[in-house]
């Protein structure tokens, strides 16, 4: 059987939905959803070299990859996952081709060497969610990759020669695609998918996209939220995860994590921080959200755009006129098929709707095309 990987490239981290056969007796068929550190730092070679010495000890789908760049045929090396994390902000401007090339040849080197059989060739369909901004790309890294994933090139993953994939499918989607085809409906349809970075419009009208009318929203997502707070970040992402954590009403246990010397006053001085920036955020998001093209429905889905659902409901109502839908059957669907734990529901649900709808857009799509070929 073929292997199938959706890939949605966050920048708060890495949705990968796959399904291929277990390495493990009895050898069933898996489906599985991974959720990948979005870190990624290009190594000189000696640095590349120092950091294979640690590879054996790394844990989850980290590591360092290396492999000859398609573009000048020069070899490069990649640290990518958690071993790749620094301090401080996210450098959310810092997305290019050669970065998400380099995040996909890291989970595929982790899912050679630990989920399937190593031995054995792997027929690969690829599909990819990327951000608006760098849909134009999608050719580009398409080309890439065909030149990389065969078995007469391939790439390292720490260390050890990953020769045995052949790609056979290559799919690029802007993200929020997934969301619409959960949808399927023709009248005006806008897609808002609002991540860590930034956020994502797509505008729909009768099953086709109009690329005039969908942009990119820049500094729209929690990352910018973030960068109002009076508060020093020292890690970025598990500060949006706290935030997320304490919720509407700012829990007192789950914020003191963020503060220094988890005073009763330095609590309160941080809600107090958190409510100001809040108001400001919304403040600029007004003109933003303001100026999208009308529509008869709006479908909205991310992380971020689960912690602000109640200030998204009341704005979209305000300027729109729309109520907004939040995909609540796909999410349920997601829950259900994966077994998630209760606590982890309402966040990965979230983050993943996008992801998971794609996926079975891109399974369906494959099914379609093997009857057609077979002449079933």
């Amino acid at each position: 059987m073929r292997t199938i990987v959706s890939f949605d490239a966050g920048t708060s981290g890495s949705k990968i939905i796959a399904r291929y056969r277990s390495v493990e007796y009895p050898f069933e068929v898996v489906e599985k959803y991974f959720v990948v550190n979005p870190s990624v730092r290009q190594l000189t070679s000696r640095s590349y070299r120092s950091q294979l010495e640690f590879s054996e000890d790394a844990r989850g789908v980290s590591g360092v990859v290396s492999y000859v760049d398609p573009s000048d045929k020069e070899p490069v090396y990649w640290d990518v996952g958690e071993t790749a994390t620094r301090p401080g902000p996210l450098l959310v401007s810092d997305r290019k081709c050669e970065n998400l090339l380099a995040k996909i040849l890291g989970f595929l080197g982790y899912l050679v060497t630990q989920e399937v059989d190593p031995q054995e060739l792997m027929e690969l369909d690829l599909g990819i969610l990327l951000p608006w901004d760098e849909f134009e790309d999608r050719r580009l890294l398409a080309s890439w990759l065909r030149e990389l994933l065969q078995p007469t090139v391939g790439f390292n993953y720490n260390g050890q020669p990953v020769n045995n994939i052949q790609l056979k499918k290559i799919d690029c989607k802007p993200e929020g695609y997934g969301i619409y085809k959960h949808s399927s409906s023709f009248k005006p349809t806008g897609v808002l998918i609002i991540g860590h970075s930034d956020s994502s419009w797509l505008y729909f009208y009768k099953g086709k996209m109009n690329l005039k009318l969908s942009q990119t929203l820049p500094e729209t997502g929690m990352h910018d939220f973030l960068q109002e707070l009076p508060f020093p970040i020292t890690h970025e992402l598990l500060a949006a995860k706290t935030i997320y954590e304490a919720g509407p009403n700012l829990k007192s246990k789950v914020l003191a994590q963020l503060t220094q010397t988890k005073s009763e006053q330095e609590i309160e001085l941080l809600q107090q921080a958190i409510k100001d920036a809040k108001s400001q955020y919304w403040s600029d998001r007004r003109h933003q959200f303001k100026s999208l093209a009308d529509v008869e429905q709006i479908l909205v889905s991310g992380g971020t755009a689960h912690y602000f659902s109640k200030e998204l409901n009341q704005l979209f109502k305000q300027l729109k006129g729309v109520q907004l839908e939040w995909c609540t059957s796909l999410m349920d669907e997601f829950i259900q098929k994966f077994d998630i734990q209760e606590s982890a529901r309402s966040q990965l649900s979230h983050r993943f709707a996008d992801c998971f709808s794609y996926y079975k857009t891109f399974v369906a799509k494959l099914q379609k095309e093997t009857l057609v070929q077979t002449g079933g």
